[in-house]
């Protein structure tokens, strides 16, 4: 249906976004509500006083009624507020964050923690089969895989669809229409009947639902972990799975880390897999909880809330979407991220790019102190003006001038935000090489000892910067030096003549770099993956 397609479900939160107010605007509506009658009162009591207690001049009670009615007048007050949000989330929608509301730009602002999901999140969650085993005799492999993949393919996780695409490698299609039942248990797995077979997909706990045996052990494998097939109460099966850390998560967590907001990860995988997460970001982590359940993420959020202070939790998908209600803010990636998980989160990523929340919270704060800043100037200003009035001064063009004067100020400082550059966040480059950014656009730089071991091993995330550099071009197409070369996975590459150094250059805007494709970065004497268990993470 068209109301339920992705173009209409971001319609809908675009009409959240603009009708909904914030705490502080509410606040100040509620107190211009009684502020405007008690404001007519009292000029009406300053101008009638006068010929009650027949004074020689009426008149100039008048004009300080004239006076006080347009100076107290709650324009800028009242616009010192909306235009701030109207802006920033103007600001934002252009740097790729969908945000819903002032209450979360108002409850980002205060954020203390940071809770990652892994899978999806943190990382790609585009997973390979790495080992596919059947443990019972009497079953073949394509039986198996027959079974697993129909199941699997009533199921959303990126889990199932790489069982899918094992499946397809070793010749065997899906065949949905065959599963009679299927069940999803949140951070468990899934369960199919097919043929008259009862099937159980999932990590550990899959096993222990499914049947009483023992789950086998294994042998520890820096983060290799399993996922398991459970027929009738029968292991049957288990297999194992690889996922790579998402490109510029260690640098959004590290740039997290900077604005004084403490990174946390929270998974259903194993703590072995956790664990390999974080040496791959270098310990940038500061808690790690593995081995949770939906609810188990609901409790530690509320947690956190209560030690930690207010808590954003950034995931993308089903099991992710209780946390993110209960989390102060919560922060959906809108390109993987499942459509419950979009609709319960306060704030959308447009692309798979952590390094935008970083920015989220900056553009925030600073909408939070440009908020404050506006209500001071229109109080401050206002407040001038009546103490001339009322001094014996009242100037009626000073009032008029202060009230039009300082709705224009509030509107051109509010305006400000739409002037602030993103915020320089590194990114990854070849072979763990330095960067800078020059002109918009990306350089890496190479010592000549240096290599990389693939093509393509320049990585950046989806929106990288246009292309603006002064460096010498031979074609209109890429920026950089003077050779070009395009391999297969359509990156621009540009290599110099010079000895000392290599310049590899990838840019969006005129270079053949696809948006959302995202590759792994392999460096020298580190691995680029690590192994996940379950199903439903």
């Amino acid at each position: 249906m068209a109301e339920n397609s992705a173009v209409a479900r971001m319609g809908r939160l675009v009409e959240e976004a603009q009708s909904s107010r914030s705490h502080t605007q509410r606040l100040i509506d509620t107190c211009v509500k009684y502020y405007t009658p008690v404001v007519i009162v009292l000029a009406a009591g300053v101008a009638i006083l006068p010929l009650i207690i027949k004074m020689h001049n009426p008149k100039q009670g008048f004009k300080l009624a004239l006076v006080l009615v347009v100076s107290a007048c709650p324009c800028a007050l009242v616009l010192s507020t909306p235009i701030a949000y109207f802006c920033a989330l103007l600001k934002a929608a252009q740097v790729g964050l969908l945000v819903k509301g002032g209450d979360a730009l108002e409850a980002l602002s205060q954020v203390k923690v940071a809770a990652f999901d892994k899978t999806g999140t943190i990382t790609r969650g585009e997973f390979t089969i790495r080992e596919f085993h059947v443990l019972n005799s009497d079953i073949s492999l394509e039986t198996l895989l027959y079974w697993v993949s129909s199941i699997e393919s009533k199921s959303s996780h990126p889990m199932a669809s790489a069982l899918v695409e094992y499946a397809r490698s070793n010749l065997v299609e899906q065949n949905a229409h065959d599963v009679k039942e299927f069940i999803i248990f949140p951070g468990e797995g899934v369960f199919g009947q097919i043929d008259g077979h009862d099937i159980f997909i999932g990590n550990r706990r899959t096993v222990v639902r499914a049947s009483s045996q023992t789950v086998p052990s294994i042998a520890k494998m820096d983060g290799v972990t399993v996922g398991y097939v459970v027929c009738g109460g029968e292991l049957i099966g288990a297999f194992t799975l690889s996922d790579s850390c998402r490109t510029g998560s260690e640098e959004a967590i590290s740039e997290l880390k900077s604005l004084g907001i403490k990174s946390v990860m929270l998974t259903g995988d194993s703590n072995a897999a956790a664990n390999f997460v974080q040496n791959q970001l270098k310990n940038a982590l500061e808690e790690i909880h593995a081995e949770l359940l939906p609810a188990d993420k609901v409790h530690i959020i509320n947690d956190l809330k209560s030690r930690a202070g207010p808590t954003m939790m950034i995931g993308d998908g089903m099991n992710d979407a209780p946390a993110l209600a209960a989390a102060d803010v919560g922060i959906s990636m809108g390109v993987s991220g499942s459509a419950v998980a979009t609709e319960t989160s306060d704030v959308t990523l447009m692309s798979n790019d952590l390094q935008k929340i970083p920015q989220a919270v900056i553009l925030a704060r600073r909408t939070h102190q440009t908020i404050l800043v506006n209500i001071i100037l229109s109080i401050v200003t206002k407040s001038a003006v009546f103490c001339l009035a009322f001094a014996g001064y009242p100037l009626l063009w000073a009032a008029v001038l202060a009230d039009v004067g300082t709705c224009l100020l509030v509107i051109l400082h509010s305006m400000m935000l739409l002037r602030e550059e993103e915020v320089n966040v590194k990114k990854i480059g070849c072979c763990g090489s330095k960067k800078s950014i020059n002109s918009g656009c990306c350089l890496a730089s190479l010592k000549s000892e240096q290599s990389c071991s693939k093509p393509n091993c320049c990585d950046l995330e989806a929106q990288v910067r246009p292309c603006h550099s002064t460096l010498e071009s031979n074609s209109s197409s890429c920026c950089g030096t003077k050779e070009e070369v395009c391999n297969d996975e359509r990156v621009c590459l540009k290599s110099s003549h010079a000895k000392a150094a290599t310049k590899t250059i990838s840019c969006q805007s005129g270079c053949c770099i696809m948006p959302t494709k995202e590759k792994v970065l392999e460096k020298e004497g580190s691995s680029s993956e690590f192994i996940t268990e379950g199903l439903l993470l």
